[in-house]
């Protein structure tokens, strides 16, 4: 390798360094600004995220409908940027030709869509297949 390619290595060296210092910099500033504790954007947890989205994908793609009716409902996070919160339903689902069993559903629900929906409400579920208490709430 000549001595263009040894200034190059350290150019590529450099470069890596500074950007592994400016990573290191705004992560140390953002836990110290609440709310932006976990990594992704607007604090929220970017691993979770892909998780809920792929099991969502899952269920609308091979889940089961079952009629179900919602017992508790508990808000258990804070609006992400589009407005959605997660939310946890406790529900009873009847699979067809199955018992009735319980599950709780974790959804992300926009206001609009939390409108109408009330503790003793019946609604159709759809569920994975794979793991029955894997559920969405699917129409109401």
């Amino acid at each position: 390798m000549g001595l263009f390619g040894k200034k190059m290595d350290q150019k590529m060296a450099d470069a890596n360094a500074q950007a592994a210092a400016a990573m290191a910099a705004a992560q140390q500033q953002m836990g110290a600004m609440p709310g932006m504790d976990t990594p992704g954007m607007g604090g929220q947890d970017m691993a979770a995220m892909a998780a809920y989205s792929q099991k969502v994908n899952k269920i609308g793609q091979s889940g089961i409908e079952a009629p179900g009716v919602i017992h508790v409902i508990r808000v258990t996070g804070t609006p992400d940027i589009s407005g959605a919160t997660m939310t946890e339903f406790d529900v009873s689902i009847r699979p067809e030709g199955g018992d009735m069993y319980e599950a709780t559903v974790e959804q992300s629900m926009l206001p609009f869509q939390m409108e109408g929906l009330s503790e003793g409400q019946a609604v159709v579920v759809k569920y994975d297949p794979d793991n029955p208490t894997a559920a969405i709430l699917h129409s109401w």
